[in-house]
């Protein structure tokens, strides 16, 4: 049996890949797949930089780590970048830039930050005027006919989801580590809400046909990273680190 804890979204939060990073090593685990999305918010980018050199892992890139060295290399605006970048180290920028965008892992998972064309898409997650829903089992299995893997791993939502498929594809999204909510703004206004301030990650275990799935919540002092994300000048952040959720006075 083979088994791989899977990981995404850690937006810069140190306390919560900490928290994530010592559950992972009291269990007997083979395998770290890391899917995107490392430093970008209102925490400790330069600090999660460390934390990941020291802990090997299969990484690959997310929508913020493309936005990182967009803003390096053409002047990309994003509110909360300037920050980011100051506190990142050349190591850190170089590390990002050798990330792949998608990955096949051992001819059981094929990884994605959002979708496989797309680092900024949803693959589980309609948005529409009227909210977000998980897109119906056709329209899943045509979306990844391409793909041969069994396992599909996407994150980008910070929504912890199994999604099993009518051709026994399985497809998972772990949550996110360090961002348990957030406020999207596209065509429609929508949030993303895991509804609790957990470290969040996944568990596959993997013998022959038969596959395992747990999905971890791991408590940290999210307090703590919330009061961090206020003194950065984040409120939103702060109230989405403390509840998992939107507050009402957020939402629109």
């Amino acid at each position: 049996m083979s088994t791989y804890a899977i990981i995404s979204d850690i937006h810069g939060n140190s306390l919560a890949l900490r928290a994530v990073l010592d559950d992972i090593k009291s269990r007997d685990i083979d395998t770290i797949i890391n899917l995107g999305d490392h430093f970008f918010g209102a925490l400790e980018p330069e600090e999660v930089a460390e934390m990941l050199h020291e802990n090997p892992m299969q990484s690959i890139s997310g929508n913020t780590d493309r936005e990182i060295l967009q803003s390096i290399d053409e002047g990309f605006y994003k509110a909360g970048m300037d920050g980011v970048r100051a506190d990142l180290s050349v190591e850190s920028i170089a590390w990002l830039r050798v990330l792949p965008k998608t990955l096949r892992i051992d001819d059981v998972f094929f990884a994605c930050h959002g979708t496989p064309e797309s680092d900024d898409e949803y693959l589980l997650e309609q948005v529409t005027e009227h909210g977000v829903f998980v897109y119906n089992d056709e329209y899943l299995v045509e979306k990844t006919r391409q793909i041969s893997e069994r396992i599909i791993l996407c994150g980008h939502s910070h929504v912890n989801r199994v999604i099993y498929l009518s051709n026994e594809k399985i497809i998972l999204n772990p949550g996110s580590v360090g961002l348990p909510a957030y406020l999207g703004i596209g065509k429609y206004r929508f949030s993303m809400e895991s509804n609790t301030p957990h470290a969040k990650y996944a568990i596959v275990k993997v013998a022959g046909n038969e596959v395992n799935i747990e999905q971890v919540l791991c408590t940290y002092d999210w307090n703590k990273a919330s009061a961090a994300a206020l003194k950065n000048g984040n409120e939103k952040w702060a109230k989405f680190l403390l509840y998992g959720r939107m507050p009402g006075e957020l939402r629109f």
